[in-house]
Formats: C-alpha cells, sequence, structure tokens
C-alpha cells in the first residue's frame, strides 16, 4: 500500500512540473508577442527508439495537449511538425552532414566550422520546414522547473547573449 502511495505521489508531482513548465511557457510566450509555436513531432523516437528513459517518463501527447490548452487561452496558435532529420541538418549551411552531432548537446557544422547547441540546431530546422527564416540567436533563455515554480537558470561565467562561435 505504502509503494502505491509513494508512486502516485511521484506521478502527481512530475504532473506538477510539467504543468508548470508548460503554463510559465505560455505566459512567457504571450509575453513575448508570439503569435504561433511550432512543436517538432519526435516520430522515429515514438515508432521504434523509445526507451525507459524517453518513452515512459516523457508524456509527449498529455504535454502537448496541455501546452495546446494554455496557448489558446492566451491566443497563441500550436502547430506539430514532424522532426525527422532536423538534428542531422546543419542550420547555418542548409547541408545535411552525418557526423555534425560530435557528442550530446553540440552540433559542429563541418563546413562553417560554426558550433550550436543541437536542440537549437534541430529547433531552427523545425521553424525553417515550418517556413520561418531563422535568424542567428543572440540570447537563449534557460529555466528550471523546481516545486517552487519556474527560476531562471544563471550561469556560472561568460555570457549566453553572444552568438555561437
Amino acid at each position: 500500500m505504502f509503494y502505491l502511495h509513494a508512486e502516485y505521489k511521484q506521478h502527481e508531482r512530475l504532473r506538477h512540473y510539467y504543468r508548470t513548465a508548460v503554463r510559465f511557457l505560455a505566459k512567457a510566450l504571450w509575453q513575448m508577442g508570439i503569435g504561433e509555436v511550432f512543436i517538432g513531432y519526435p516520430y522515429m523516437v515514438n515508432k521504434s527508439n523509445g526507451n525507459e528513459y524517453n518513452a515512459n517518463i516523457w508524456w509527449f501527447n498529455k504535454i502537448i495537449n496541455w501546452l495546446g490548452d494554455v496557448l489558446e487561452e492566451y491566443g497563441i496558435k500550436l502547430s506539430i511538425v514532424n522532426e525527422y532529420g532536423t538534428s542531422r541538418q546543419c542550420s547555418i549551411c542548409d547541408m545535411k552532414h552525418e557526423n555534425g552531432r560530435v557528442m550530446r548537446g553540440l552540433y559542429i557544422c563541418p563546413v562553417t566550422g560554426i558550433g550550436i547547441n543541437a536542440d537549437l540546431n534541430a529547433a531552427r530546422n523545425i521553424a525553417k520546414r515550418a517556413g520561418y527564416k531563422t535568424p542567428t540567436p543572440t540570447k537563449i533563455l534557460s529555466y528550471i522547473v523546481t516545486t517552487n515554480g519556474v527560476k531562471p537558470i544563471t550561469p556560472m561565467e561568460g555570457e549566453t547573449t553572444k552568438p555561437p562561435r
């Protein structure tokens, strides 16, 4: 009985974290004047590459439904884009490089030598698929979800307002 209660509490805490993050994201996007949000649908992870780390913990459909409902409250449109191949394509030179993602979280274009966060690279490619021109990022906002809400992550050293090299 105690195990079921602990599992229920863990499930509810995780749900609370997700709902807090969704509400914060929607409000922040609304304050920035964003009118439409594009979410990448993890086609290959969903179909065949799921495991206990990304299929059971990460509730894609629930989160997207929550996000869609909250964004609708703020008058923001939500669109789903297939993200297949966005991690291999370089958002800087628009070529596909099989060896561009050198390590988790880092994408280096072999042609230009420019390094960029791998998730940011994929997000820029998703935006391009949706028909948007993506400027070079000048400021990356980072946050962490805690039990007391969402808090900005302050870098230990250096600036986050400079474009990647």
